[in-house]
């Protein structure tokens, strides 16, 4: 029994091969399948699939370890113990889709296998992304951001790929398991049909072209963490964009990432009024990332502002727990001080907000980990042309996140058939279409400009009505 648990652990790791950077989406089909082989023996299901969470999370979410022990100021010793706690608590998801499967649903095998098997697989990721604050990472259905499998993300969301995913590998177990001609050919037609549909829905445009092209450039400054939020580098700081950003000045759109400007408006207010003048007379707007503080009561928000030939400004409305802000102060206050990171005591910004409107055009604003979460996404999209994620992917350094995050971000403009621009402060840097392909994107790890095109479009996805 322990080579089987084993056997669980080693599926898990070996899945996040389906994601981002590597990408073997084929992995996002035959894991389930294999997964489900050794779940057909009940026998300590529940260590089953804790020992394939365990996996999962341990290998595709490592990059935990690296905010906390860098970032967070904290010894080697009590950030492995930090980080596999989280992993752990993240590892009861996959045993309780395996507990469920298994003891609720013992009849019908190949009922169990293709229909309910998937169905708790995508519950449970429902149920991941929306306890504790959620953390919609790893979804099965990520692995086929690139394939012609995500189509069917324009009706259903990420959840409908992940289930398409569990219902292929079922399928393959149920055809190699089945002796009957006659279930075998109607699950081949079953498993070739949502195939083909996906394959049309990813081909077929629900939106319109909004307009011309717009010219962009995403400034990456590549600031070194440990000197971003020094008091004493903010002149630096502001002229590092300055001077990347002034060859672009005739560029329509102009962004910058998370918290570019790590002081409040109205501490850089000469240098803001300057590039809000330049930019309005070279026909650009700016977006950028900037604490925002309210003067009334003193509250501090992760925001983003638009200047020159943009208006607005957007308050950032889901916050990372023990990043942006510590839940249950009575409890964790202490946590804050110990961990001694810059910039966790941000407010929560308010569920309704108006986009920004760039060039008269609405176009929506999401900060770093939000784009994460589909429902949000398409919540607060507000009929927006398209999309701006504004991120400080430095907080991992060279881990997975960055890549994994750029290929949430590219299933949202599937979902929503919205080009997104992603600014960060040193990668990935990108430019993503409509379609969810990555049209450009900026080396990392160093100060650059990536500049491109990007078509506004009008209209709404299934997912989106």
């Amino acid at each position: 029994m322990k080579g089987r648990i084993f056997l669980n652990f080693i599926l898990g790791a070996f899945l996040v091969l389906g994601f981002a950077p590597t990408n073997f989406w084929f992995l996002g089909i035959l894991i389930p399948a294999l997964l489900l082989m050794l779940w057909q023996n009940p026998e300590k299901i529940i260590h089953q699939g804790f020992a394939f969470g365990l996996g999962l999370f341990g290998v595709g979410g490592s990059w935990i370890y690296v905010s906390i022990a860098t970032y967070g100021n904290t010894n080697i010793l009590i950030a492995s113990l930090i980080t596999l706690l989280f992993i752990s608590i993240l590892a009861l998801f996959p045993a309780v889709q395996a507990y469920s499967y298994q003891y609720f649903f013992k009849k019908q095998p190949y009922l169990n296998a293709l229909i309910i098997f998937p169905s708790t697989w995508v519950a449970v990721e429902l149920l991941r992304g929306m306890l504790f604050t959620g953390f919609p990472w790893l979804y099965l259905g990520y692995t086929q951001t690139f394939t012609w499998l995500s189509g069917s993300a324009k009706i259903f969301g990420v959840y409908g790929v992940s289930w398409l995913c569990a219902f292929l590998g079922a399928s393959i177990v149920v055809l190699h398991k089945q002796n009957s001609k006659k279930i075998k050919l109607i699950v081949l037609v079953g498993a070739v049909s949502a195939i083909m549909l996906s394959a049309g829905l990813k081909i077929h445009r629900f939106t319109t072209a909004l307009g011309a092209p717009v010219s962009v450039a995403l400034v990456q400054g590549n600031i070194a963490q440990e000197e971003k939020w020094d008091p004493k580098n903010i002149n630096k700081i502001l002229l590092t964009y300055m001077q990347l950003t002034r060859p672009y000045f005739k560029t329509a759109v102009i962004v910058w990432p998370e918290n570019a400007v790590t002081a409040f408006s109205q501490q850089v207010m000469p240098f803001l009024a300057t590039l809000d003048q330049d930019a309005a007379n070279s026909g650009s707007a700016i977006i950028f990332g900037i604490p925002i503080i309210n003067m009334t009561d003193g509250a501090i928000y992760n925001g983003a502002l638009a200047i020159g030939q943009g208006q607005g400004m957007y308050l950032k409305r889901h916050l990372v727990p023990f990043g942006e802000y510590i839940p249950l102060q009575n409890i964790f206050g202490a946590l804050l001080q110990f961990l001694n990171i810059p910039m966790s005591n941000f407010s929560q910004g308010p569920e309704v907000q108006y986009p920004m409107h760039i060039h008269g055009i609405p176009v929506s604003i999401f900060i770093c980990y939000e784009s994460a979460y589909p429902f949000e996404v398409r919540d607060n999209l507000n009929s927006a042309a398209y999309i701006v994620t504004l991120t400080d992917d430095s907080w991992f350094g060279h881990s997975l996140a960055a890549s994994q995050q750029q290929e949430i971000d590219a299933m949202r403009a599937i979902e929503t058939e919205r080009p997104i621009l992603r600014a960060t402060n040193n990668g990935i840097t990108s430019i993503i279409d409509s379609n969810g392909h990555i049209s450009a994107r900026a080396p990392s790890f160093i100060a650059t400009v990536l500049t491109g095109t990007i078509q506004p479009v009008v209209g709404a996805t299934p997912w989106l009505r």
